[in-house]
């Protein structure tokens, strides 16, 4: 018998990575290669474990110059992650993904 609530399991939770638009077209577009796909995947796992536990993201490094902000390096060196720290709608802690950078946008020598 329903409760009244979610019939699927409870109050809908806010998602505490929040994604750019450059960051949802990596992941979401069709031309982006499989291994970039799973490495963003992968330091997006990360950044979760990360929040549960209070921390920073074991692979993250701060930015010089912009307070906050940080960037995390993609397995198998495809490239990184640039994100900040931030607050969600409700006010509990979260990350904004802010671009990917990846090794294969930039020539090599460059």
């Amino acid at each position: 018998m329903s409760d009244g609530g979610d019939p699927y399991g409870g109050p809908e939770e806010e998602d505490p990575l929040i994604l750019s638009p450059q960051v949802e077209e990596a992941l979401f577009s069709l031309d982006t290669p499989a291994d970039v796909l799973s490495a963003v995947s992968s330091v997006m796992v990360e950044m979760r474990e990360a929040l549960e536990l209070g921390v920073l993201p074991p692979s993250g490094r701060p930015l010089p110059g912009i307070p906050g902000a940080y960037v995390a390096a993609m397995p198998r060196g495809l490239g990184l992650i640039e994100f900040h720290e931030t607050a969600t709608d409700k006010g509990e802690r979260g990350f904004y993904l802010a671009r990917v950078i990846r090794t294969d946008d930039y020539p090599a020598g460059f």
